[in-house]
């Protein structure tokens, strides 16, 4: 199965983060998209990962990773100086981990009925 890996709104083609301070990457399959990551810049050189979604009929077969690393190695390459940030789901905490964040304080999700 071939992934492709494709950027939107990177700031290296729009040289400011201030004027598109969202941008990330979309996997391809087949010509059809069946994965996402997403980064915010924020003030004090602070990069957020925000969401990350692959389609159920592709999970568990290493998108999410491609997806993370293209990622990761973009913000290396381009914003290393950068603090990152992000929330994660119990699910993807380890994960998280392995990538050398720490726990900083846990969020608690709340719901008020229609």
């Amino acid at each position: 199965m071939k992934i492709d890996i494709i950027g939107f709104r990177l700031p290296t083609a729009t040289p400011d983060p201030t004027r598109h301070p969202s941008c990330g990457w979309v996997a391809i399959c087949n010509d059809k998209e069946i994965g996402w990551c997403n980064m915010t810049f924020l003030p004090n050189n602070v990069l957020k990962l925000e969401d990350a979604f692959i389609h159920p009929d592709y999970r568990g077969k290493g998108i999410y990773k491609q997806l993370w690393n293209k990622r990761y190695d973009y913000i290396q390459e381009h914003f290393s100086n950068y603090k990152l940030i992000a929330y994660c789901k119990p699910t993807t905490l380890e994960f998280y981990k392995k990538q050398g964040f720490i726990v900083k304080e846990t969020i608690t999700l709340v719901e008020k009925p229609a």
